[in-house]
């Protein structure tokens, strides 16, 4: 009997602890809520005309052997010979059969949020609800959008899940004994998007600060991988042109095109890359500037602000301010047993600064995309240190209204995708003529017009007012009137 008793608080202990594992599952399903009621809008949303006809037309309408060839020896600043190759093995696998290349985007955003709640590992309720505010900011964040689109493919959102696949495996110590594969993720990553070069600085960063999942021969995979991608690059790509100052950015109160950018920095370019850097980071941690352009700071000038503008510009400044206070109060990496929170800070911080910094040729806010992955992290990170303060009822207070304002701006996510739905509407009917659509009329294009064509997704010029009052939206709206009465 003796022996019973002293191992029930053995015991009681053991379960409370399954328990508190067991509430990771909160966050998961709190992951799935986001993606069954994105789903319902995302389903609605159809081909776009110019995008999708420009990246689709070349691999479909060639052989295997000329894609191979197009995709490897490609003219242009952007060389993604693995993206176009996909485009051709999804195009000869289903066609232009719209609910697969919708499906693919749904799963890329489903792992994305599995990823961030996999890196956050959440024990105890504090944690649980901390990952739930965590995945609430991915999907309130305007540089998530980027993850919804399909042209037919997204190498957006498959590289940002390669890139968390990476960080995950780092932080894990299994992964060390081989850890070559970073190189391969690498390799895969890059040659599908440029973007995936970000493997390397973030990797080599969680390196230094002691991840246990990769060492020096990781680091060394990864620089092979990256001698390997600038031969194939520059031996088989067409890398002729002008490499900066191309594109058109967003630089003070206006988006100024190539030829401007051009006569106003051709002389110091590192003015407008320095300029690039800070914004997208900026509109990571506080929604201005957006597109590179201060949109808030000129309606504020010009009196017109939007209350949505004041919305998204003030939750962002009250969560960066509670993500400061947290990691400086809680000071997560002074305390025993927090290296996987040292690490998360390691990361977020890393996805932020160097995310950003691959945005210095031009400023576009789908470029905050991993900056806003890692700013959520942060968010996780402080959350937790918060919440777990002992005495802290100001602390919940603020973590909960944060809560509160990012469950609301995932909302606005999802009226930009309804606004998508109908955007995409009109560029194959109003707008086809003016976009080009009637210049290409082949086989391929009246085959994306038909699927396009098929549903008339839902007017949004007729939601309700308070929606175009609280949410960020593409359209004006106009109330819809009703059919006269009769006599």
């Amino acid at each position: 009997m003796a022996v019973t008793s002293r191992s029930e608080p053995a015991q009681r202990s053991e379960l409370a602890q399954r328990r508190e594992s067991a509430l990771w599952r909160v966050p998961l399903l709190w992951s799935l809520v986001y993606v069954v009621l994105f789903a319902i809008v995302l389903f609605k949303i159809s081909w776009s005309l110019g995008d999708t006809y420009s990246h689709l037309a070349g691999p479909a309408l060639s052989s295997w052997r000329d894609a191979f060839v197009d995709a490897f020896t490609a003219r242009g600043r952007e060389y993604r010979p693995l993206f176009t190759l996909g485009i051709k093995a999804a195009y000869e696998a289903v066609g232009t059969w719209l609910p697969f290349y919708q499906a693919l985007v749904l799963l890329s955003f489903a792992a994305l949020l599995t990823l961030v709640v996999w890196l956050c590992r959440p024990a105890g309720w504090q944690r649980a609800w901390a990952a739930c505010i965590a995945i609430s900011c991915v999907c309130g964040l305007h540089t998530s959008r980027i993850v919804f689109g399909f042209w037919p493919l997204n190498h957006y959102a498959a590289v940002m899940v390669a890139i968390l696949v990476a960080v995950a495996l780092a932080l894990n110590p299994r992964t060390r004994p081989h850890d070559w594969v970073f190189g391969l993720l690498m390799l895969a990553a890059t040659l599908s998007l440029e973007f995936g070069v970000l493997i390397i600085p973030v990797l080599i960063t969680l390196w230094w600060f002691g991840a246990p999942g990769i060492s020096w021969r990781g680091v060394a995979a990864m620089l092979a991988a990256a001698a390997v991608y600038l031969t194939i690059r520059l031996t088989f790509g067409d890398h002729s042109g002008e490499l900066t100052l191309w594109a058109d950015s967003g630089f003070g109160f206006q988006n100024l095109n190539a030829d401007t950018l051009r006569a106003r920095f051709g002389g110091a370019p590192w003015v407008l890359w320095i300029y690039n850097v800070v914004a997208t980071t900026l509109t990571v941690m506080f929604s201005e500037p957006r597109d590179g352009v201060y949109s808030f700071a000129e309606s504020l000038l010009a009196r017109d602000m939007e209350t949505w503008q004041w919305f998204q510009v003030g939750s962002s400044a009250l969560t960066t301010l509670m993500i400061i206070v947290g990691l400086v109060w809680g000071w997560p990496w002074k305390e025993r047993g927090t290296q996987r929170d040292r690490l998360l800070v390691v990361a977020g911080v890393s996805l932020l600064l160097f995310g950003s910094v691959l945005s210095f040729v031009y400023t576009r806010d789908r470029l905050g995309l991993a900056g806003g992955v890692g700013y959520a992290l942060l968010l996780y990170v402080a959350c937790a240190a918060l919440l777990e303060k002992p005495s802290g009822r100001l602390a919940i207070s603020v973590v909960t209204v944060v809560a509160a304002l990012w469950v609301v701006r995932s909302a606005d996510t999802w009226f930009q995708l309804r606004d998508t739905a109908w955007d995409y509407h009109v560029e194959w009917t109003d707008r086809f003529v003016e976009m080009g659509g009637a210049r290409n009329s082949t086989a391929l294009m009246n085959e994306l017009r038909a699927t396009a064509l098929a549903r008339t997704p839902a007017d949004v010029r007729h939601d309700p007012a308070w929606t175009y009052f609280l949410f960020e939206r593409r359209f004006h709206r106009e109330p819809q009137t009703s059919p006269p009465s009769r006599p």
